[in-house]
């Protein structure tokens, strides 16, 4: 049958509604099946709390199944590259930090990764570091730590869980802020450092909130400054450093909610709307705040997009005058 050309173009009108209509069904009935939440360290840590405590208040709200995917290795870089590499269908997001998002890009040289590699959908909370001592060394704030360090230079020794993190970047930043100079012991993960400093090896350590609670409150550390911004909801009781005379030394880890590049925005914002509903749950803010995590979300994933560039240029600079290059 030849059809003539006013049928050819209705019928071409007629299938352009169908798959127009299919397509918006599709984006309407979003999500129909499990969402796989890629966490790029091993179970245990901070990234990974935070992805369990806040998956399941993720599945609440789009009523299916979130199922946590640790796969960890290369200071999370394995894990990223799988969130960048994904279909942006809504069934893949990953937990990010500034250190896999950020730091990591200016620090690696092949990475195969960059921040437009990714659709940002919001934070999900905050760590801001605590410097901390062991019991012995003569300091119980950051003014007795530094008028200490200028006395005797070089002879106060503070580890990190390696070189080029945001820790050692920490340390660096106190340096020169302070006109200090403590010795920096790099480890392999946070926890070395902190048997460490437990022993009396070395004087001191940077860490998250979540990492020191139970032994400052046991009192086998002793905390002298947040970096935070303001003071933690964990640890109302300690001021920070810029209290203590350090205007501007501000240092918060952030752990966002990213989705891969190109993802529509309507599926965007159901994804943000979730989280923002997630962390903000009281039952599930409560754990945050018990685990060291402040819960925090943007107004927009478009307002988190601007956050990470602003800090991507802030810690660029950093990165670059303090030399650091990764191991």
């Amino acid at each position: 049958m030849i059809l003539s050309m006013e049928k050819f173009l209705r019928c071409v009108g007629y299938l352009g509604v169908l798959i127009v209509s299919g397509g918006v069904a599709a984006a309407d009935t979003f999500p129909v099946k499990p969402i796989r939440f890629i966490v790029g360290f091993p179970p245990g840590g901070v990234v990974d709390i935070v992805a369990r405590t806040v998956g399941p208040g993720i599945a609440d709200s789009l009523g299916v199944q979130v199922v946590i995917d640790n796969r960890g290795g290369a200071n999370g870089i394995i894990g990223t590259e799988l969130v960048a590499k994904a279909a942006p269908d809504g069934y893949t997001i990953g937990l990010a930090s500034i250190s896999t998002m950020v730091l990591n890009i200016h620090l690696y040289r092949n990475l195969t990764y960059q921040l437009k590699d990714f659709t940002p959908l919001t934070t999900a909370g905050l760590v801001p570091f605590a410097i901390v001592v062991h019991p012995g060394v003569p300091a119980k704030s950051l003014k007795e730590l530094i008028a200490l360090a200028r006395t005797k230079p070089g002879s106060l020794a503070f580890g990190s869980p390696g070189v080029g993190g945001l820790q050692h970047l920490t340390i660096e930043m106190l340096n020169s802020a302070a006109k200090i100079k403590v010795e920096h012991v790099p480890y392999k993960g946070t926890g070395p450092a902190m048997t460490d400093v437990l022993g009396g090896h070395i004087d001191g350590v940077v860490a998250g909130v979540s990492g020191i609670l139970g032994s400052v409150k046991a009192g086998k550390l002793r905390a002298v400054a947040l970096t935070g911004s303001e003071r933690s909801s964990s640890l109302p009781e300690l001021p920070t450093a810029v209290e203590q005379g350090l205007p501007g030394f501000v240092v918060v880890n952030w752990y966002a909610i990213v989705a891969p590049p190109n993802m529509p925005p309507a599926l965007a914002n159901t994804l943000h709307a979730s989280i923002v509903k997630a962390v903000h749950s009281p039952a599930i803010a409560e754990k945050l705040v018990a685990a060291g995590v402040d819960p925090k979300t943007d107004a927009s994933p478009a307002a988190f997009a601007q956050f990470v560039r602003d800090d991507f240029v802030r810690w660029g600079k950093i990165v670059k005058d303090s030399g650091i290059k990764a191991e």
